[in-house]
């Protein structure tokens, strides 16, 4: 007699190797986000009289790149080794 498939719920769960959750990337991430916000800060409020709305924005538009390629350096080659 053949066996019945089984159905989505009656398949066992295939388990994945858990990897430890590296902190110290996580409390990078938030230094560079409150350390951008302090740069942003700092600029809006010494800074900006001294240049005009599309250099201030361009400085702003720089600032945000700069944090997320930081970022990215920091959070890429964990996930690369996570596979």
């Amino acid at each position: 007699m053949a066996q019945e498939p089984l159905t989505p719920s009656q398949r066992p769960a295939k388990k994945r190797p858990t990897q430890q959750f590296p902190l110290w990337i996580m409390y990078a991430s938030i230094a560079v986000v409150f350390g951008w916000l302090l740069f942003l800060a700092f600029w809006l409020f010494y800074y900006t009289s001294d240049f005009s709305i599309i250099q201030n924005i361009a400085i702003l538009l720089f600032s945000l790149v700069v944090a997320l390629i930081i970022e990215t350096l920091l959070w890429v080659p964990w996930s690369l080794k996570a596979r």
